[in-house]
């Protein structure tokens, strides 16, 4: 079981302090009065939940991993996933990565084309987004791997503190909304007591508006009155593919 960040004030004040003010230009930013779920709902999508730590399946059905993270471009589209394989392989367990347009989702799982004869071709390296060299802004991976300023990863968000315009702490990043073909179609925000404990999805503002992966906080461009506006996010009316 994933252990979520608990929400205090201290903990907050040095969130605040290590991530900065993020950029609250009023360009893009949907009005909360704007913005409603029914549109959310009735697409449907992938839930982030549901990718980090999934089976995988090889090309004739056979389990053959699991999903380790997953890889974003600058415009907050899945590009890849980061899986580790191959433990009943001769290879022994190792990642690759495997670019989006390659993977098949299912209830189980994802399916992947990686085999033991070609594991190879998938290597970490072998790709333009993951990259060995020490590029301006560098995010971890895993113990050797990690991802140029123009990708991010998806653990870089989930489980991040949340907050208001301001610094106000809200709560944490619980989830993650994707469209059928990747694109980040909302953050889902685990609030705390202090206003009410429910769950509430919001439009993602990523880096055009001034959020860095490397922050230890993502915050929301709202205020405390303009999020009581809104209602809970209800998973049962969303269809997950």
């Amino acid at each position: 079981m994933t252990l979520k960040p608990c929400m205090t004030a201290l903990a907050m004040a040095i969130a605040s302090a290590s991530f900065g003010l993020q950029a609250q230009e009023n360009n893009g930013i949907i009005e909360i009065s704007d913005w409603e779920y029914e549109s959310l709902y009735e697409a449907g999508g992938i839930q982030a939940e549901s990718l980090m730590d999934a089976e995988v399946f090889g090309p004739g059905g056979e389990e053959i991993g699991s999903v380790e993270n997953v890889i974003l471009s600058s415009d907050n589209r899945i590009v890849a996933i980061i899986a580790q394989v191959g433990g009943l392989w001769d290879i022994g367990d190792t990642h690759v990565s495997v670019p989006w347009d390659e993977i098949k989702l299912s209830g189980d799982g994802v399916m992947i084309p990686v085999t033991e004869d070609n594991a190879d071709d998938y290597g970490l390296f072998e790709n333009d987004y993951v990259t060995k060299e020490n590029l301006q802004q560098i995010t971890q991976v895993d113990d050797d791997v990690a991802t140029g300023f123009r990708t991010w990863k998806l653990t870089d968000l989930l489980d991040d503190y949340a907050t208001l315009d301001g610094a106000i702490g809200y709560g944490y990043v619980d989830n993650v909304i994707f469209s059928e073909d990747g694109e980040i179609k909302a953050v889902v925000i685990e609030s705390t007591n202090n206003y009410g404990g429910g769950t509430y999805a919001y439009p993602f503002y990523g880096s055009d508006f001034g959020w860095n992966p490397g922050y230890d906080a993502y915050e929301l461009p709202y205020s405390e009155d303009e999020v009581d506006e809104l209602e809970e996010f209800n998973y049962d009316d969303f269809d997950d593919s």
